[in-house]
């Protein structure tokens, strides 16, 4: 298929250019010079083509002038108030009143009944030319449904891919602290062991005993005594010896009951483990396609001209609606509230001396850029600093968290206020560490950067703003 079918808007602005030029050969041709005619009947009848398959289309009084275009087998075209019809060519009903002409004018005449010859044809093929303007206007629309379709895709995926990353990242800490308590019921169990195995040796050995005493009887053991005094000593060891039995005979029991308790609990650890363990490989399995399709939508993006304009304008669309999501937060916050600051300096005081948000190479800067593949130009409100997924954002300075949720066009993003209309914004991060209301440190770890509603990979967003409005980062960090 050639790039004329392809491109509905390329097809769209040829056939509307042919249009032109044939409304322009009609204005040429109107302006040409006619024959007069006068109406010599009463209530002439006007057909819309000769001979008896014409319609009638009007009927003329004595008397009207009108212009005729051409004779045709018996009959005039004639054209009246901007409608062009067929009467007959007699006397009885018309009267042509010829005009005179300069040699040139004669020649143009000449020349009037081919140009008029190929009316039928122009008529035609405007009306082909207009019905394929419609269906190429209809095109262009379902075109831009389609852009729109895709960008909007795009988010979605962004943020089921988004989903999909904090589901596997919870079902991996949380296997992670079932080992660690499988690990923990399996000390405890193995523990619990040991010492009932030293119980059970100890009551083995007292049967033995017991047994024995048995055999001699507790009488003769008691009668054997050479006094009083020595039956009473005897008799209160063998009370005691019997009491400590009866003690290990429970802590025997009790701790046999104890490992039953802890081995069926490491039993339901591991049952857990083993369904959150299947869970998290479905969840890697989908968390895979999530990506996938987000990579086949940003390849058709690139490839196509139209789609990435439309990514351009979509993402120029999430900056402004950025600013309004900025003004409306900041619009929220108490005055008062907002000038206090527990820092001896205020923000406004660190211009060049804050810390950068991630270490690595600023690759975008802040303010007017061109892109010189499409010859836009744009403005970036903040400023792109390369990173690797997973690499830790720190706060520049100690502040209040506004906002820490997705944003369209940003992923995942963190607003913080700093206090006196000073704030700073850290988006397509991958995991955010702090939530809404959250108080932060200078230098504290907030979020790791990631490519969360990035078209580009993994990096980070920064931006500072006064008032609402974004000023430059760069003045603003520390140089080196």
């Amino acid at each position: 298929m050639s790039s004329y079918l392809r491109n509905p808007y390329k097809r769209f602005i040829i056939l509307a250019a042919t249009l032109l030029l044939l409304c322009g050969a009609e204005d040429t041709r109107g302006a040409d010079v006619h024959p007069i005619g006068i109406v010599a009947t009463e209530g002439l009848a006007v057909q819309s083509e000769p001979g008896r398959k014409g319609l009638l289309q009007k009927t003329l009084k004595k008397g009207t002038e009108i212009k005729i275009i051409k004779r045709r087998q018996g009959w005039l075209q004639i054209l009246h108030e901007g409608e062009v019809g067929f009467i007959r060519d007699q006397a009885q009903f018309i009267k042509i009143i010829p005009k005179k002409m300069t040699d040139t004018a004669e020649k143009q005449s000449t020349q009037l009944n081919d140009q008029h010859g190929q009316v039928d044809i122009i008529e035609s093929r405007q009306k082909h030319i207009r019905s394929e303007i419609e269906k190429g206007r209809q095109e262009v629309e379902a075109f831009r449904r389609k852009e729109s379709d895709i960008i909007k895709r795009l988010n979605q995926v962004e943020r089921a891919l988004n989903v999909s990353r904090k589901r596997t990242a919870a079902l991996r800490d949380e296997i992670e602290k079932l080992d660690l308590r499988i690990a923990e019921t399996t000390k405890s169990s193995e523990e619990l062991i040991k010492r009932i195995q030293a119980n059970e040796d100890y009551v083995a050995k007292r049967l033995t005993a017991m047994y024995k005493m048995n055999w001699l009887g507790k009488f003769q053991l008691l009668a054997s005594a050479d006094s009083m005094h020595e039956f009473i000593q005897r008799k209160a060891g063998l009370e005691r010896i019997l009491a400590h039995d009866e003690k290990i005979r429970r802590t025997l029991v009790k701790n046999q009951a104890e490992l039953n308790k802890v081995l069926a609990e490491m039993e339901t650890h591991k049952n857990r483990k083993s369904i959150r363990a299947t869970e998290y490989k479905n969840q890697i399995r989908l968390m895979s396609q999530e990506r996938s399709a987000r990579e086949n939508l940003l390849a058709d993006i690139r490839s196509q001209k139209a789609l990435e304009l439309a990514a351009i304008d979509a993402l120029t669309q999430a900056a402004n609606e950025l600013d309004r999501k900025i003004n409306s937060l900041t619009a929220k916050i108490n005055e008062t509230a907002r000038n206090k600051t527990n820092s001896r300096l205020p923000f406004s005081a660190h211009k060049g001396l804050l810390i950068r948000p991630v270490n690595g190479k600023i690759t975008n800067l802040f303010g007017t850029y061109k892109n010189s593949k499409y010859n836009i130009t744009n403005f970036r409100s903040g400023i792109d600093i390369q990173a690797d997924i997973g690499d830790p954002v720190r706060c520049v300075f100690k502040g209040k968290v506004l906002f820490a949720s997705w944003f369209k066009g940003y992923g995942n993003m963190i607003i913080i206020d700093h206090g006196k209309n000073y704030y700073t914004v850290y988006a397509h991060l991958e995991e955010t560490f702090k939530s809404k209301g959250d108080l932060v440190e200078t230098g504290e770890v907030i979020a790791t950067t990631g490519d969360t509603g990035s078209m580009t990979g993994a990096k980070l967003y920064f931006e500072v703003r006064h008032h609402g409005k974004p000023v430059n980062p760069v003045i603003w960090l520390k140089k080196g």
